[in-house]
């Protein structure tokens, strides 16, 4: 039997149609019989089906029709077996006529052959005729459809803009396969989606400048990147580096500033040189404008508070102040002497460390992005220092010239994760402004409680389980949580806390709560007092959809009333008409909030109108995912401490992420004053003093006599009914000799370095990377049967997972694999798929992966038929809102530092709602010599050891004597 792959290429995609050869004619083979063609097809086949699958190509009976970008990013092997020929052996050479933002400005094409000849070919979609037929290069492709878009263009604005993807595509192909001339070569163009602030103090009052930022922020809090702000600053908002070298911004400024009240769309700031801008932000820079002109206190107002000016003056903006206005730590910093958002002087709190590298780092330096391992990023900090010392300009790294200043920006944002000398933000001395511009002003507790909320004794209500209300048939567990919030409810108290493990139904029992809440008011005839306000759900913007969803499925209709959602449409619905006589404490329809039945909104929306939500008196306001308000000097913590509650439920099943101090700042939410003053908690529980933590544990979660305790907090491991069994498969595998020999290698090192604290974190980096492969994600062919088996067998971890999907494979059930490091997600995806002969690559969530794609193949997992299948996972992408009960089987490939992140990747399929017994497994690499002193065996007895620890009292995940205790354990 035969089969021929024949393709028909347009300008954007191309027509794929299978046929089977007979002896008369042919036959068109269905879609649908793909996936069952003999191996030799397969690497066609298989990333062709995976982009019908992720929506990126759509299938017909017998054809497939996928885009020309995705297409030509196969590997060679793959274009090659569904019939396309080899990259043609042609160079083009870019020429531009005229200037790049006039209107006769136009790049040409020239075609030469291998040997320089200048050739006049044929284009056919991503085919190439001219004396031999060949296909271009992904990068090619893309750079021609660029380049024809920005001759198209004729107006300035326009011409600049349509640049950018041009200048971009040119600086990934450098070389024989694209010659640009000088001017292009040398053509900058940048785009600013958002800026910050500088600010100074001068004799007539602040002054600031807008200092201007790239238009993407970092990756949303399921990146899989490690958190960096353990020093309490905002962890919602992205890290951003300025657009401009220091010489350029100072250009832009003289520009920007010789205007009038309008900003220009674009500005030529050195030869060569631009900055362009979208509608949005040259709309916020204009408010800027006119504030520079404003009075002193006008000025000082606005430097205090700059997301709320930017709102009222451009009401239609405000959902995205957030975005184009970036409130970062470098900003910070820059103005912490005018104090900015009267942040609290945490100086004397110690910042809790990780100690704990990444196993990749991602930089973007200038235009481009690199990910290099640690040895990578020492490389490119040498070559910075050389160019420094030498006095140039640019800096090479790895054939790539790169500008000084940009290496220097993205150098110091690695660094700045893991400084621990990061200065604090200090108390600004001078007084709050006249104008009424400041946010509601708090007790902050950090001195001391002066405002402890007493207990005020509620009316009795009955007490019973609403199963009128409550569709879902309740576990014993929640039964009890239920029980719980109603007695805490009814003592009196001023909030609680409800920690339970992750996948145990926190959101049921809360739901549960409220609707027996609003249904025993709703009986009451007098006397309501404070329960008669609105309820308020504060939730992340991921789980907004799911708290509708979870309440239709839980209650019966109409248990809560109507749902006023004060984010997306629904805020812009409740919205003040614009006009210059409505301030933040009206930017809202209050009287819509005070009617309301039940609200959702979320914590950056609650931070922009605290002033509205400020005015009402809640009946309940509940915070889920509580952990998001765990730092004490952020602008949604303050935001959220503003508000009037009656009552306060928190939901986390984190309550301490990183450091103790977490905690306070939680309960001080939930219960004011109830730990006391932070200066006072954190000396007598932040040192890590077991005695001290149970203490606070006893006082937190013991119920004395019939008053129940402020926090409840119940584990799967005390056997909490409707979970299945759960079985922990530790699997330790002798390292094969290249990983021995490179482990051996970091052991001398060591022992080279011993007393020298400053390479400790470096050898125990190194010890991690090399435990899990010794050569990390490198380029490996997985396509090709030795290099797959080789990158394999290298690694004792990867190799001992493989025999456990061999297993798994053999049960038809499915798994999920956690792993760290991209390059090896992406390595190790394609040698299993090509190992189990899978019809598509295993799906990977990390950082790269938005809320809405990530939760489509979450669900496209879910429903998959039953069989064999896996999915792969990065351990800090699988945080909150995933839930993977598909699978029931988990390895760790990659090992975290925090066990609680390890924990919460296996909540993903550990929780209600799963029918199958869970096992999880731990590969372990085992060095030949070093036996039980290897470091996995140790790292293994130390997480344990901190799990055991969690479960009798509340500790820190991680400590600051974790790395020395390593250490000492692996290098004796």
């Amino acid at each position: 039997m035969s089969y021929v792959f024949e393709t028909r290429f347009d300008d954007d995609q191309t027509e794929i149609k299978l046929f089977e050869r007979k002896f008369l004619g042919k036959r068109a083979v269905p879609v649908s019989e793909w996936r069952s063609l003999p191996e030799q097809h397969q690497p066609g086949v298989r990333p062709l089906l995976s982009l019908v699958e992720t929506q990126q190509a759509f299938a017909t009976e017998t054809s497939v029709v996928a885009p020309n970008s995705e297409l030509l990013d196969f590997s060679a092997r793959s274009l090659t077996c569904l019939g396309l020929p080899d990259v043609a052996a042609i160079v083009l050479r870019l020429d531009l006529a005229g200037r790049v933002e006039s209107p006769d400005g136009a790049i040409k094409l020239v075609w030469q052959d291998a040997l320089s000849r200048t050739v006049n070919p044929r284009l056919e979609g991503v085919l190439v005729h001219a004396a031999t037929k060949g296909r271009l290069s992904g990068q090619m492709y893309r750079l021609l459809r660029a380049v024809a878009a920005y001759n198209k263009t004729r107006g300035q604005t326009d011409r600049i803009s349509s640049w950018t993807p041009v200048q971009e595509l040119l600086g990934a192909l450098t070389g024989s396969e694209v010659r640009p001339d000088k001017v292009l070569d040398d053509l900058r163009i940048h785009q600013a989606g958002a800026f910050s602030l500088d600010v100074r103090e001068s004799i007539d009052g602040p002054v600031f400048d807008p200092v201007l930022m790239g238009p993407t922020a970092r990756t949303n809090p399921l990146d899989d990147t490690p958190d960096i702000h353990d020093d309490g600053l905002d962890e919602d908002v992205g890290e951003k580096a300025p657009l401009l070298r220091a010489s350029d911004h100072r250009a832009f400024i003289k520009s920007f500033s010789a205007d009038g009240l309008q900003t220009r769309p674009a500005y030529a700031i050195a030869r060569n040189t631009y900055v362009v801008m979208d509608l949005d932000t040259r709309a916020a820079l204009d408010v800027v404008k006119r504030l520079q002109r404003s009075s002193a206190t006008t000025r000082r107002a606005f430097i205090r508070n700059p997301r709320s000016f930017l709102v009222e003056a451009l009401p239609d903006l405000s959902e995205a102040a957030g975005r184009i206005f970036v409130e970062t730590a470098q900003y910070s910093e820059r103005v912490k002497g005018l104090g900015l958002w009267e942040k609290p002087n945490l100086s004397w709190l110690a910042r809790k460390s990780t100690g704990w590298l990444p196993e990749g780092f991602i930089l973007r330096v200038g235009e481009k992005t690199l990910e290099l391992d640690e040895a990578g990023l020492n490389e490119l900090a040498q070559e910075a220092d050389r160019a420094s010392e030498a006095a140039k300009a640019d800096v090479a790294f790895r054939d790539v010239v790169y500008s000084l200043d940009d290496v220097k920006i993205a150098l110091d944002g690695v660094r700045q994760q893991f400084d621990e000398d990061a200065q604090p933000f200090e108390r600004p001395e001078d007084a709050p402004p006249e104008r009424d511009r400041n946010v509601l002003l708090i007790d902050d507790h950090i001195e001391d409680a002066a405002s402890k909320e007493r207990q005020r004794r509620r009316m009795e209500l009955p007490q019973l389980f609403p199963s009128d209300l409550v569709r879902t048939t309740p576990k014993r567990h929640q039964q009890e949580g239920f029980k719980w919030l109603v007695m805490g409810w009814a003592f009196g108290f001023p909030g609680l806390l409800l920690a339970d493990d992750m996948g145990l139904g926190k959101t049921m029992q809360a739901l549960s709560f409220l609707a027996w809440f609003r249904a025993n008011r709703a009986s009451v005839t007098k006397g309501l007092g404070d329960i008669s306000g609105p309820i308020l759900i504060v939730a992340p913007t991921a789980l907004l959809r799911n708290w509708q969803k979870e309440a239709e499925t839980h209650l019966v209709a109409d248990a809560l009333g109507d749902c006023l959602e004060a984010f997306g449409p629904g805020l812009r619905r409740i919205k003040a008409p614009a006009g210059s006589g409505v301030s933040l404490d009206d930017a809202l329809d209050i009287e819509a909030i005070r009617e309301a039945d039940w609200i959702l909104t979320t914590y950056e929306t609650l931070a922009n109108y605290h002033r509205v939500f400020g005015r009402v008196r809640f009946s309940i306001v509940l915070f889920d995912e509580m952990q998001k308000i765990k730092a004490p000097d952020t602008i949604n913590t303050h935001a959220a401490k503003t508000l009037n509650a009656d009552f306060v439920i928190g939901l986390t099943g984190t309550p301490i992420e990183n450091r103790i101090e977490d905690l306070w700042c939680i309960m001080d939410r939930v219960s004011p004053g109830f730990l006391g003053g932070l200066k006072a908690f954190s000396k007598a529980h932040g040192g890590e003093d077991p005695e001290a933590l149970k203490t606070l544990k006893d006082k937190l979660d013991t119920w004395v006599d019939r008053r129940p305790p402020v926090v409840l907090r119940r584990m799967k491991v005390d056997h909490i009914e409707g979970l299945p069994k759960r079985t922990f498969d530790h699997r330790p595998a002798a390292m094969p000799k290249p990983q021995a020999d490179a482990y051996e290698g970091v052991v001398r090192f060591a022992q080279q370095q011993r007393g020298n604290k400053n390479a400790m974190l470096k050898i125990i980096h190194d010890m991690r990377g090399i435990s899990l492969h010794p050569d990390g994600g490198a380029n490996v062919d997985a396509s090709d049967i030795t290099q797959r088996r080789a990158w394999i067998s290298a690694s004792a971890r990867v190799a001992e997972t493989f025999s456990i999907l061999r297993h798994i494979e053999k049960l038809q059930e499915k798994i999920l694999v956690f792993i760290e490091d991209r390059a090896v997600q992406a390595t190790f995806a394609h040698c299993v798929a090509e190992e189990f002969k899978l019809p598509t690559f295993p799906q990977i969530i990390n950082g790269e992966l938005d809320g809405e794609k990530r939760q489509a193949a979450v669900d496209r997992f879910q429903s998959a038929p039953p069989g064999f299948g896996l999915m792969i996972l990065s351990p800090k992408a699988a945080g909150i809102g995933l839930t993977i009960t598909a699978a029931n089987h988990v390895i760790h490939l990659s090992r975290w530092w925090n066990p609680a992140v390890e924990d919460q990747c296996n909540d993903r399929v550990f929780r209600i709602g799963q029918d199958k017994p869970v096992t999880v497994y731990i590969p372990i690499a085992r060095h030949p010599v070093y036996g039980e002193g290897s470091f996995d065996i140790k790292l293994n007895a130390l997480l344990e050891r901190k799990r055991t620890l969690s479960r009798d009292m509340l500790v820190p995940p991680v400590w600051e004597t974790d790395i020395d205790e390593l250490f000492s354990a692996t290098m004796v």
